[in-house]
């Protein structure tokens, strides 16, 4: 599989990234490389592994609970709030 161009425009669009011109040979030879690499991992013969063995981790969970801030961290904020971190809005 290649991704073209024009796929390369069109992700780039759907993920909403800026792309110029100057750079769409680039990010296709980066795409390009990552699923030439997908393609590889499709090949190892796994068919000797359990397909339970990624299930036999018991996962460790910690109590949901909230935890007083050091205050030296909010020292690093770019922009703060009553005590809070300000960030970007990111949904529309």
């Amino acid at each position: 599989m290649s991704v073209t161009v024009e796929d390369v425009k069109k992700v780039a669009h759907l993920a909403r990234i800026k792309v110029d011109d100057s750079q769409v040979g680039k990010v296709q030879e980066s795409l390009n490389g990552i699923l030439n690499f997908v393609e590889q991992l499709k090949e190892v013969d796994c068919s000797k592994v359990d397909d339970s063995v990624q299930y036999d981790a018991k996962l460790h969970e910690r109590a949901d609970v909230a935890v007083k801030c050091d205050p030296a961290v909010m020292d690093n904020a770019v922009q703060k709030e009553c005590n809070m971190f300000v960030v970007p809005k990111v949904v529309g």
